[in-house]
């Protein structure tokens, strides 16, 4: 009995463990992606190194966005990296970033003679590709836009693009970094291979986290960010896998209707 009661007082005294975490992200070479049945990219190496400081466990997982998506929505103790923030994404995680600046636009092959002056000339384009579960397809879906192509993957639109079979995607520049085995996944297109038709907007990802996560955790995550973004050890890992594209700052620019920083 007195072994007992010791046992019970040593369990109220010593903190408690930290909750293990369930990681998941997609397909998005180079900025995440599966390597011989491991995740790697860049955002898998800052999420590695974000475990580290804030002596955390967590397994790993690439999966298909959309269920990732609705996995953390449900799911105590999980998260999903990159997300994209907006308005109606906001009220759904707890946010932690950015981790990702990505240029958003129309792209077509180079020597295509696309030229496209104003949105409403988008119209006139059959079959403009792009992931049906990726946030650009819903935004422009609601917006009106009749000619859109929703493919379950990103492979499928880099592939139907380089065949010819879509005149344009919808894409971000940071997929055209990838290389060796990931760039399977963009059909090995090179930035010298494609050219943007029409600039759509400027997107930031994030580390999102089920709506349960202490917000203790959160900031522990963000501060840990912080710090590696003023220590430059954000900046190497952005820049072995991405380099010389702009690195996100210590927090997003305010614009109208965007979510605020957290």
């Amino acid at each position: 009995m007195r072994t007992a009661t010791l046992l019970l007082l040593f369990s109220w005294l010593l903190p408690s463990t930290v909750q293990a975490l369930q990681l998941y992200t997609e397909e998005y070479p180079p900025v995440s992606f599966s390597n011989q049945g491991k995740p790697a990219g860049m955002a898998v190496e800052v999420v590695e190194e974000l475990l580290r400081r804030v002596d955390q466990t967590a397994s790993l997982q690439v999966v298909p966005w959309a269920r990732a998506y609705r996995i953390v929505q449900t799911t105590p103790d999980t998260a999903i990296f990159p997300t994209i923030r907006n308005s109606q994404r906001q009220p759904l995680f707890k946010w932690v970033g950015p981790i990702i600046l990505a240029r958003d636009n129309f792209y077509a092959l180079r020597g295509s003679g696309i030229v496209i002056r104003d949105s409403k000339e988008l119209a006139a384009f059959r079959d403009i590709a792009v992931p049906r579960d990726w946030f650009s397809y819903q935004e422009l879906q609601a917006a009106g836009m009749k000619n859109l192509l929703g493919v379950n993957e990103p492979v499928q639109m880099f592939r139907l693009l380089r065949s010819g079979r879509v005149p344009l995607i919808v894409a971000d520049n940071l997929s055209f970094y990838a290389r060796g085995e990931a760039a399977e996944q963009v059909d090995h297109l090179r930035p010298d291979e494609i050219e943007v038709a029409f600039p759509y907007r400027d997107s930031y990802g994030y580390i999102t986290f089920s709506l349960d996560t202490d917000d203790a955790l959160i900031r522990r995550w963000q501060d840990a960010l912080d710090d590696m973004k003023r220590d430059g050890s954000f900046s190497r890992i952005h820049q072995h896998w991405l380099p010389g594209a702009e690195e996100p700052g210590l927090r997003e620019p305010e614009r109208p209707g965007a979510p605020q920083a957290p």
